[in-house]
C-alpha cells in the first residue's frame, strides 16, 4: 500500500507544483466543472509522461532545450503553423515505433 501512496502523491505533487496549476479555486463553483477539469488534467499529465519517456523525444533534449521549451514551440506551431494536405499525407505515411526509456 505504501508504494501505491508514494506513486499517487508524486503525481499529485507534480500536478500541483510543476506547471499544471492544480489549485482549490476550481472546486468552489461547481463540482462537475471541478471533476471535468481534474480528469482533463489527469489525461494531459499522462500524455506528457508518455511523450517525455519516449526514446524518440529524448533526442530533442540536447544542450539547453527543455521539455517546457519544446511544448511551447509545439503550442505555437499548432496556433500559427500552416501545413497542407501533402504534408499531412507525408506524416501519415511514416511508420512509427514507440519505445520508452526504462
Amino acid at each position: 500500500g505504501r508504494m501505491r501512496w508514494k506513486i499517487e502523491n508524486e503525481g499529485f505533487n507534480i500536478q500541483k507544483n510543476h506547471g499544471y496549476k492544480l489549485e482549490h479555486k476550481y472546486a468552489r463553483k461547481s463540482y462537475r466543472a471541478m471533476k471535468n477539469y481534474y480528469q482533463i488534467m489527469q489525461i494531459a499529465h499522462m500524455i506528457n509522461e508518455l511523450v517525455v519517456l519516449n526514446t524518440s523525444f529524448q533526442k530533442f533534449l540536447v544542450d539547453k532545450m527543455t521539455v517546457k521549451h519544446i511544448w511551447l514551440n509545439l503550442t505555437g506551431f499548432m496556433i500559427y503553423g500552416d501545413i497542407d494536405d501533402q504534408g499531412l499525407r507525408a506524416i501519415d505515411a511514416v511508420s512509427l515505433r514507440v519505445s520508452f526509456v526504462t
